[in-house]
């Protein structure tokens, strides 16, 4: 600190300048360096639960494909609990993203995962539980769709991002109701309960995601975060979106005699493997 590296000038107050500028340098690059695992600690908090979505929504994230990969493994159950961990990741991401708008333009290091893409797919599940069976819906649903368009609005609001912050429910969306009946009927295949008709069904979920949809739409397309199904355009694929591969359910085609047989307490040898 006390070497400058160039010749100071002759004057008492100038000498003093220059060594308080050569130690403000060093407090700068100080808090830089005890700033990095704050930055890598949010980030690390915010791709854990991405990256787990991965398996039960795809890659890159659809709202419908989450659902559909639910009901067909019998786990619909489970989403309230997804929900509410989802409530806490956007309250997480809103503050940590309106305080270091840095972390907003960090990648995932998988080239198809996005963070603004998996809350668009978890919110677009929340609202399509909520729009399509509103009494079996956990209230977990609600409350993350909630959470999700009050931290894409505090992010925008950071970013200078204009937003509608009270929309009408019955104003028009960008997603089309053509994309909406084909999801539908997606769900409605699998078994997924539905005690609302489609057309009241799509004036609920057109309500949920006017909340949402605009700014999600615009920080996907600032930030080029991969061309998925409804986030909207981007720069470089011009509304082209990637559909979720679903893994292949591979079971066994042949199974030994007798396996999976419980073995009865008389038959059981205490010196020998218990199957």
């Amino acid at each position: 600190m006390s070497t400058l590296g160039f010749t100071l000038s002759h004057a008492e107050g100038s000498k003093f300048v220059d060594f308080i500028a050569a130690g403000t340098g060093m407090v700068l690059v100080a808090l830089q360096i005890a700033y990095l695992p704050t930055l890598y600690s949010a980030y690390n908090r915010r791709e854990t639960l991405v990256t787990l979505l991965e398996s039960r929504a795809g890659s890159p994230a659809w709202g419908p494909e989450l659902l559909i990969r639910h009901q067909l493994v019998g786990s619909i159950d489970n989403l309230a609990n997804l929900f509410a961990e989802w409530e806490r990741w956007a309250a997480d991401v809103a503050e940590s993203h309106s305080t270091y708008p840095s972390l907003l333009y960090l990648r995932s290091p998988r080239a198809l995962n996005s963070w603004i893409v998996s809350l668009i797919a978890v919110m677009d599940a929340a609202a399509l539980t909520l729009a399509m069976d509103p009494v079996g819906a956990p209230i977990e649903a609600r409350m993350c769709i909630r959470m999700g368009f009050t931290c894409l609005r505090d992010i925008a609001q950071g970013a200078r991002m204009p937003f509608d912050p009270d929309p009408d429910p019955d104003q028009p969306i960008v997603l089309g109701r053509d994309k909406f009946d084909e999801a539908f009927e997606r769900l409605a295949a699998t078994g997924l309960p539905a005690t609302r008709p489609r057309d009241e069904a799509w004036a609920h979920f057109r309500g949920w995601r006017v909340n949402y949809e605009s700014v999600a739409y615009a920080l996907a397309f600032r930030l080029d975060a991969p061309p998925a199904k409804w986030t909207g355009p981007r720069r470089q694929f011009r509304g082209e979106s990637i559909e979720p591969v679903r893994p292949t359910d591979r079971q066994p085609t042949s199974v030994p005699p007798g396996a999976g047989r419980i073995i009865p307490e008389h038959e059981r040898r205490p010196d020998g493997p218990q199957l």
